[in-house]
């Protein structure tokens, strides 16, 4: 039985991973980041609605979050969001969303290129219960696989071709490209003959109109004219992006400035980007400039998550940006280098070499090692001599000791400083001492690389003569 203290908690039926859409992206950020600039002029403090105001929390020591009221080991942070005046691409989703475009209408009604029968069918096998995930992509590259064979909508008869990447994020449809389309682009090519007529220089271009730019925008409104029968596509377009709190890319202070974290400069490019272009939309910027921004603004989004695009070449002479990819996957990232591995105490790290005088289930360990692996004894009347000799050996001479825990009140003194002699002659029952590895001593060495189990076995040590 519960006490009155307690408050149960409900055991959870399921978990659902799904894209942050834009009211759930508004509705956990405190506001909305409008300046590019971090600090002010005179007071050097964070500006007011910037990427670095203090309702985010704070990476420093005697500031207060002003949205919590917390210092910065105890708020956790919180979130802000940029509205972008033009959507993007998703740069995670991009793959996706090339899937989608072939499965769909791209010039009316963006319903499914299947027969209704077909539809049914496949409708129905999604539905299916207990469908496991094997099942459902091979659904998928049935459909689409289907769906690309299809030139003509059933629905609205519209001509429907090949959506293929063009570059970096960028996606054109060449609906003229199957055979059974070349009256129809003759067709289409005459209607503008009386302007290449009159204008010869047009003739260049009309090969390259009848490959359709499918911007974000476009897509966008394809998506969300397309029915719930298959989901909702519209997140992989970026319309709202989630500005991370200070305390996971804080500011470094040097020489009376400070070094920005990689996160923070991108975010300011893009407030500035998106600032320009919405400066452009107002007063009637020539298209090629609004392109050429919004393409900025699409690369600087992108990089944002992914830094390593392909594609993007690395500016020469420049630190490489790292992105929040860049920042969980390899070696250094947070998985592998911060939660699956640390570095630890009382470890040692050698390379090993042969030698006929050991036994089978000895090592040898170097005395700079040994002087390191401690192993923490307690003082007994039979070991409480040897254990003495060790303390006043101290942590340079060998075999000698580091640390000593008195057992009354758990005090740990270091050994390299202090009087080693009446610390030896005041060690009672019961203290601990953290003494050196001596010949004998059980431990367990790894040999990487760490295959399976018995790369991690017990040995007796020996203390070598010299560095193995």
């Amino acid at each position: 039985m519960l006490d009155s203290n307690y408050v149960g908690i409900s055991a959870s039926k399921q978990l659902q991973f799904g894209l942050l859409d834009n009211q759930s992206t508004v509705k956990l950020a405190e506001f909305e980041v409008t300046h590019r600039d971090l600090y002010t002029a005179i007071s050097r403090q964070p500006v007011k609605g910037g990427v670095l105001d203090r309702r985010l929390g704070t990476s420093e020591k005697n500031v207060f979050c002003e949205t919590c009221g917390l210092n910065n080991v105890d708020c956790v942070g919180h979130y802000a969001y940029i509205k972008l005046i033009v959507p993007v691409f998703h740069v995670g989703y991009f793959k996706h969303t090339l899937g989608v475009l072939q499965c769909i209408c791209k010039q009316t009604c963006a319903r499914v290129l299947l027969e209704e029968s077909d539809r049914r069918t496949y409708l129905k096998r999604f539905r299916a219960t207990h469908l496991d995930n094997y099942h459902r992509i091979a659904l998928i590259k049935a459909i689409n696989t289907l769906a690309r064979k299809t030139v003509y909508c059933p629905y609205c008869s519209a001509t429907n071709g090949a959506v293929k990447k063009a570059g970096v994020l960028k996606i054109i449809h060449d609906k003229f490209r199957a055979k059974m389309t070349s009256e129809e682009k003759e067709r289409w090519k005459r209607t503008f003959a009386a302007a290449v007529e009159a204008q010869k220089d047009l003739g260049m271009y009309i090969a390259k109109a009848a490959h359709e730019d499918l911007n974000p925008l476009k897509v966008l409104d394809l998506f969300k004219r397309m029915s719930d029968e298959f989901g909702r596509p519209e997140q992989y377009i970026w319309q709202y992006i989630s500005v991370p709190p200070v305390c996971i890319r804080p500011s470094v202070a040097q020489d009376g400035a400070s070094n920005e974290d990689d996160i923070t400069v991108k975010l300011t490019e893009i407030v500035f980007t998106n600032a320009l272009i919405k400066q452009g939309v107002v007063k009637g910027a020539p298209i090629t400039q609004f392109m050429e921004q919004w393409e900025f603004l699409q690369l600087s989004v992108a990089m944002y998550i992914n830094s390593e695009l392909p594609g993007v070449p690395s500016q020469l002479g420049q630190k490489p940006l790292r992105g929040f990819c860049q920042r969980l996957k390899g070696k250094q990232g947070r998985f592998r280098g911060n939660l699956s591995g640390k570095r630890v105490d009382f470890s040692g790290r050698t390379v090993i070499s042969p030698d006929p005088n050991l036994r089978i289930d000895e090592v040898a360990i170097p005395e700079r090692v040994a002087r390191i692996l401690t192993y923490p004894e307690r003082v007994t009347s039979y070991n409480v001599e040897s254990l003495r000799l060790a303390v006043r050996n101290g942590c340079d001479v060998h075999p000698g000791a580091n640390y000593v825990t008195t057992g009354s009140n758990g005090f740990k003194k270091f050994l390299k400083f202090g009087n080693k002699a009446v610390i030896a002659d005041g060690l009672k029952i019961g203290d601990v001492v953290e003494r050196h590895i001596v010949d004998g001593d059980i431990v367990l060495f790894n040999r990487q690389p760490s295959l399976h189990k018995l790369s991690i076995m017990c040995h007796r040590s020996v203390l070598g003569a010299r560095s193995v």
